[in-house]
């Protein structure tokens, strides 16, 4: 009997394979099942929180910032550190590139601040000397962004955006609830002062958990406050003066009793606690180049049926596709079909889209979701060619193969160029997304190292 623990494989089925919630590894549904603990108890909050926050800050890329883990979701954690910071009248600026951009100024609304929309069209990238322009123009408090917007599958450059937000001495207020720990992301580095993120997405834990990173500045801001804020459960500040030890910077006495602001879920902590170890043991590095692998690739197949991804070239997400429905299909029937996320062209988009996602564990080579990336783009393949169903060669090569490079080989490119220009060839059929895939992986096998971890795998999956 086969005893071994593949941490990788997946635990539930069909596959999630939208912009989240994401498959759990096996180590993070355990830790859901141990005895309940006492939430306000100092072993709890030293032996459990407290490790869970400090993982979070390697994961942050932070030295600087303090990590706070509490109940909720990503949009808890905006809007939390929105009305920590964001006082009635205080001038704002939103970066608004898709629907969650929106979500932000509507919280911000909320707030009672003096919000200037920043609009950038849907998918194409930012104007950064029109965006310094509005900046020097509104002289505000804050300026937030989203880094990866789900809605349309674009990454948006967050370095670059914080240089300028930090020249015009603003706080820099950053949504990465579908990037943080599938995208790079350097909260020190970038001048990041909120970033504000979610469990539920590459972080791979459960939902349930809403996470902020919070700098010195962003202390600062909330401590010059005229007022309290209008919220008890989730004030930031309350964080500092209640639960953080003075060797961190906080008000409490290393070693002293603390007092949490709300009341902490103790398993979806310690399950939080286990995918952050995941991510720490696989390391950054790889956990990113992995997603950019099974991005790649992913489009790869998507363009060679010759679908038109949505985004500007330069704005692609490696966690999050986004690509257009041929003409005349249904994204509706493809989504009943495929059990993955549609999102519903607008009037503003003037497209139906399709957006599918494979973050976290869901790109481990355990995982049966390469075959699930297979059912994803020859659905959409026999959608658009009507009365023929996309074959499933047998005995084709697995789509799971670890990669050592951050780019697949050249030799990738001969290969989908020789699928697809055989394939053009005959005036009746299009090119599989199997037959892709597969040309593909065996276009990079000869990057295989069996040094890698079980996390480093090409599986086509998408991300959420």
């Amino acid at each position: 009997m086969d005893t071994t623990i593949r941490w990788g494989t997946t635990q539930s089925q069909p596959i999630l394979m939208i912009p989240g919630p994401t498959e759990l590894p096996f180590p993070v549904v355990q830790a859901m099942s141990q005895p309940a603990t006492i939430q306000y108890d100092l072993s709890f909050d030293v032996k459990i929180l407290e490790p869970v926050t400090l993982a979070l800050r390697d994961i942050f890329q932070t030295t600087r910032s303090e990590v706070i883990a509490m109940p909720g979701s990503g949009r808890t954690a905006l809007e939390a550190a929105a009305i920590s910071v964001v006082e009635p009248g205080d001038r704002v600026l939103v970066i608004v590139t898709g629907v969650f951009g929106s979500l932000m100024r509507e919280i911000m609304n909320r707030a009672g601040a003096e919000v200037t929309e920043h609009t950038v069209e849907w998918g194409h990238p930012l104007d950064l000397g029109r965006l310094e322009k509005d900046i020097e123009r509104v002289k505000p408090k804050a300026v937030s962004m989203v880094h990866n917007e789900t809605s349309t599958g674009t990454t948006y450059p967050a370095a670059e955006v914080g240089r300028i937000v930090k020249r015009h001495g603003a706080l820099y207020m950053l949504d990465t609830v579908s990037s943080l720990a599938g995208l790079d992301v350097r909260t020190d580095e970038w001048g990041i002062d909120f970033n504000m993120t979610g469990s539920q997405k590459c972080l791979a834990a459960p939902l349930g958990m809403a996470i902020v990173s919070v700098s010195p500045a962003g202390w600062e801001a909330m401590e010059r406050r005229k007022h309290k804020a209008s919220t008890w459960a989730y004030d930031l500040l309350r964080w500092k003066e209640n639960w953080i030890p003075t060797s961190r910077g906080g008000h409490i006495p290393d070693g002293s009793p603390r007092r949490q602001p709300v009341s902490i879920p103790t398993h979806l902590t310690s399950a939080l606690g286990a995918a952050s170890r995941l991510i720490l043991e696989e390391g950054l590095p790889h956990r990113f180049r992995r997603h950019a692998v099974a991005g790649r690739a992913f489009r790869a197949g998507i363009e060679s049926m010759r679908l038109e991804m949505f985004p500007d070239a330069s704005l692609r997400s490696n966690t999050v596709s986004c690509f257009k429905a041929p003409a005349g299909i249904e994204t509706g029937a493809v989504q009943l079909l495929l059990e993955s996320e549609t999102c519903s062209g607008s009037v503003r988009l003037n497209a139906p889209l399709v957006r599918n996602a494979g973050l976290g564990v869901t790109l481990s080579a355990a995982s049966p979701a390469d075959e699930m990336t297979f059912a994803v783009v020859d659905a959409v393949y026999s959608f658009a060619t009507p009365g023929v169903k996309a074959p499933n060669e047998a005995g084709a090569p697995s789509v799971s193969a670890s990669v050592a490079g951050t780019v697949p080989p050249t030799g990738a490119v001969g290969a989908w160029t020789s699928v697809k220009s055989a394939s053009e060839t005959s005036k009746n059929t299009l090119p599989t997304a199997s037959t892709l895939m597969r040309a593909f992986v065996a276009a990079t096998s000869g990057n295989v190292t069996s040094a890698e971890p079980s996390f480093g795998v090409l599986a086509a999956s998408t991300v959420g």
